[in-house]
């Protein structure tokens, strides 16, 4: 889910025929409000999570093997529980995807279409984040505050030139 920004719908729906390895594709689907599916990247270390699931590859059999959404809370609480980390929703992977590749500097327009938001306007609302520092602005001025040995400059060196 954190790697495609896959609902947790979208991901319990997910058959075998609809994941490609092979091409780093898996089609998710979405029923409501209206259906819709859409094409998602596998990164390399999905891809390997993936072809690590013991499984007949059963094109008609779910990936994860879970009836339903309501079903995943269970199994997802008990592993957040015996890692020792603090329980968050499957809708945190999600709200991961967005806010980590924003953070990456990945434009919202192209976030929105990856994670299958309608628009950026949903992914900026919801998921970005302003920073707290207010230095950020320096980086409006990357460039050295110096000129460096003048002798090198082109103007001076002309002026040199005209006076020799």
């Amino acid at each position: 889910m954190f790697g495609t920004a896959a609902r947790v719908g979208e991901s319990c729906r997910l058959t075998w025929r609809h994941v490609d390895l092979a091409s780093a594709k898996a089609t998710l689907h979405l029923f409501k409000p209206t259906p819709w599916s859409r094409d998602a990247h596998l990164p390399p270390d999905v891809v390997a999570a993936l072809a690590n699931i013991p499984s007949n590859r059963n094109p008609d059999d779910l990936v994860f093997g879970y009836a339903g959404r309501c079903s995943v809370r269970g199994p997802w609480n008990n592993v957040c529980k015996r890692a020792g980390i603090e329980r968050l929703t499957p809708h945190c992977c999600r709200h991961g995807f967005a806010t980590s590749m924003l953070h990456l500097g990945i434009d919202p327009k192209t976030v929105a279409e990856r994670g299958g938001w309608k628009d950026a306007t949903t992914v900026l609302r919801t998921y970005a984040h302003a920073m707290k520092d207010p230095t950020v602005t320096n980086a409006l001025f990357d460039t050295e505050l110096t000129q460096g040995d003048v002798r090198k400059s082109a103007t001076i060196g002309k002026k040199r030139e005209n006076q020799a």
